[in-house]
C-alpha cells in the first residue's frame, strides 16, 4: 500500500509513511486524529487542533487494523462513513481520499472488527503467499533492507492526485442501464429477504439457529438460508462504484451484469456472516469462493425472473399488458423478490391515474420534450399524495438528465470567470459555485430545474476542472453560457 501511494499520488515514500497508522491497542484519539496546540491552550485558553498527517493526507493507510481496539474503531467510523473527523469542538471535512487497511490472521493482541466498521470498507482483497516462480523473482531482486529504494526507478510515479481525481470523474460517468440496476437490487435483496422475519431486526433467529426449518424457501437454490446477516445500502453503492471502475479499467463504455458478478465477491465477502455451509467442501472457509457460489445462484434466478421485470417495466412506461399481474402473482409463490418487491409495487400503481401519468412521461421522453418533463416532475413534487410519486419523479429526473446532460472541461486558472458568468445569470448560485471551486472536491449544486456537478482535481492553475450540466430549461441556459466561453472544451 505504501508503494501504491507513491505510484498513484506522486508523493514521496516518506510522505506516504507519515499518513500510516500502525495498529496497536494503546492508540488513543490524540494519536489517531489530532492534538491541541498546548501553547495556545495554556496562554489564551483556546482549543486549536493540530490534525495528524493521517487526517490531512490524501493517501491513508491503517496497518494491522485488527489491532485497533473497539474504541479506536469507533473513532474512525465518521471518517469512513461521512468523510468528517471531530476532535473537541473542531471538525474537518475530507471530501476526497483513499484509505487502505491491512489485516493479519487473528493472534494475541488483535480484536474483532465490528460489522459497522467493516461495512465502511468498500472492497476487500485476499492476499496469498507467492507461488514458487514469484518467490524466485523476489529472491533474485535487490534486498531493500540493504540497498533501500530508488524511488525514481524502482517506484516510479504513474499518476498524480489530480489525474486520479479526473479518472474518478470519468468512472462515475459510465451509464447505468435498467438490467444492471435491477441486478444490483437483486443481489442486495437476495441477501436480505426472509419469508419469516426481518433479518435486520433480529439477533437470535437466524438460519444457523434453525430459522429456516420447514420453510418453503429452504432449498439448495435459495440464498436466504445460507446467510445470517444482511447487506446495507452501502453495498449497493459500492457494487455500482467498483463495477464502473472495472469497466473503465477494461476500456468499456458501459456496464453489464457479468462485470458486477466479477467484482461482487470482493465487495460482499467481508461484510456477511455466512452459515456453516461456508466451512464445508468445496469452500473450506473461503468466503470469496462461497460468495461467488451464491452470486451464481442469484444470477441464475435473476435471469429466470426476466418476465417479471418486464411486467414491472410495462407499468413504469404506462402500458401494462393484461397478463402482467397474473405473471407476477404466479412467480411470487416461489420468488421472495417478486413476492415482497415487484408484486407489491405493481399492486400499488395498478390504477388509471398512475398509468396515464407514466404514459405521459414515456411519450414526453420519446419526443425529447424537456419542458413537459420538467412540468410533470414539478407537479409531482407538489402533490405529496400521488401514489408512488418518488418513482415517477425519478423517471422524470433520469430522462431530463439524458436529454440535457453536457460535460465541459477547463483549467482551474479560469474558475473565477466561470463563476462570474454563471452567477451573473443565476445569482442564487453565487456562493455555492464559489465554494465548489474552493478546494479539491466533487460537489453537486442542485435547484428545481438544474443540476451542476463540479469536479476540482486540484487547485494549481493547470489542474483540470470537469463540469457537468443537466436538468430542465435552466440547464440549457447554463450550457449556452459555457459554450460561449472560448477557454472551455465541450466533451462528447
Amino acid at each position: 500500500m505504501k508503494l501504491l501511494g507513491r505510484m498513484f499520488t506522486a508523493s514521496t515514500l516518506n510522505e506516504v509513511e507519515g499518513s500510516i497508522i500502525r495498529g496497536h491497542p494503546q492508540l488513543t484519539e490524540e494519536k489517531l486524529v489530532g492534538t491541541l496546540k498546548l501553547g495556545k491552550l495554556m496562554k489564551d485558553g483556546e482549543e486549536e487542533v493540530i490534525w495528524r498527517d493521517f487526517v490531512n493526507n490524501f493517501w491513508k493507510i491503517i496497518d494491522e487494523v485488527n489491532r485497533l481496539t473497539p474504541y479506536a474503531q469507533d473513532i474512525l467510523l465518521s471518517l469512513l462513513a461521512e468523510g468528517t473527523v471531530k476532535y473537541y469542538d473542531s471538525v474537518t471535512n475530507i471530501s476526497k481520499y483513499c484509505l487502505y487497511a491491512t489485516i493479519n490472521p487473528q493472534d494475541v493482541g488483535t480484536f474483532e472488527l465490528s460489522e459497522p466498521f467493516l461495512d465502511r470498507f468498500g472492497i476487500s482483497i485476499p492476499i496469498s503467499m507467492p507461488a514458487s516462480h514469484d518467490l524466485q523473482l523476489i529472491l533474485s531482486g535487490k534486498d531493500e533492507k540493504y540497498s533501500g529504494y530508488d524511488e525514481l526507478i524502482q517506484v516510479p510515479k504513474i499518476l498524480t492526485i489530480d489525474e486520479l481525481m479526473e479518472i474518478w470523474y470519468y468512472v462515475n460517468r459510465i451509464p447505468l442501464d435498467s438490467e444492471v440496476n435491477n441486478y444490483i437490487h437483486a443481489i442486495i435483496r437476495e441477501f436480505t429477504l426472509c419469508a419469516r422475519v426481518n433479518k435486520g431486526n433480529t439477533d437470535n433467529l437466524k438460519p444457523s439457529t434453525g430459522l429456516c426449518s420447514g420453510c418453503h424457501f429452504n432449498t439448495v437454490q435459495n440464498v436466504c438460508n445460507k446467510i445470517d446477516s444482511i447487506l446495507s445500502v452501502r453495498v449497493a453503492k459500492d457494487l455500482l462504484r467498483y463495477s464502473k471502475a472495472l469497466a473503465w479499467l477494461l476500456g468499456l463504455d458501459q456496464l453489464d451484469i457479468n462485470l458486477v458478478n466479477t467484482i461482487a465477491p470482493y465487495v460482499i465477502a467481508h461484510r456477511v456472516n455466512f452459515t456453516r455451509d461456508v466451512d464445508k467442501s468445496p469452500y473450506w472457509g473461503n468466503k470469496y469462493e462461497f460468495a461467488s457460489f451464491l452470486l451464481d445462484l442469484i444470477l441464475k434466478r435473476f435471469r429466470s425472473r426476466s418476465k417479471s421485470y418486464g411486467a414491472v417495466e410495462n407499468y413504469r412506461k404506462g402500458s401494462p399488458d393484461n397478463g402482467d399481474l397474473q405473471e407476477l402473482s404466479k412467480r411470487a409463490k416461489n420468488d421472495l423478490i417478486v413476492k415482497y418487491d415487484l408484486l407489491p409495487f405493481v399492486e400499488e400503481v395498478n390504477n388509471s391515474t398512475y398509468v396515464d401519468l407514466a404514459s405521459n412521461i414515456y411519450k414526453a421522453s420519446k419526443k425529447g420534450n424537456i419542458e413537459e418533463l420538467a412540468k410533470i416532475r414539478n407537479n409531482l413534487i407538489e402533490n405529496i399524495d400521488f401514489p408512488n410519486r418518488a418513482d415517477l419523479i425519478n423517471q422524470c429526473n433520469r430522462e431530463l438528465y439524458k436529454q440535457t446532460v453536457t460535460d465541459f472541461v477547463f483549467e482551474y486558472y479560469y474558475w473565477k470567470e466561470v463563476w462570474a458568468e454563471v452567477a451573473a445569470e443565476f445569482s442564487n448560485l453565487d456562493q455555492s459555485i464559489k465554494e465548489a471551486f474552493s478546494q479539491r472536491q466533487t460537489k453537486q449544486i442542485r435547484t428545481e430545474d438544474l443540476l451542476i456537478e463540479i469536479n476540482v482535481t486540484g487547485t494549481s492553475d493547470d489542474s483540470m476542472v470537469n463540469m457537468q450540466i443537466s436538468g430542465g430549461s435552466d440547464a440549457l441556459i447554463v450550457r449556452g453560457i459555457l459554450e460561449g466561453l472560448e477557454f472551455i472544451k465541450k466533451e462528447e
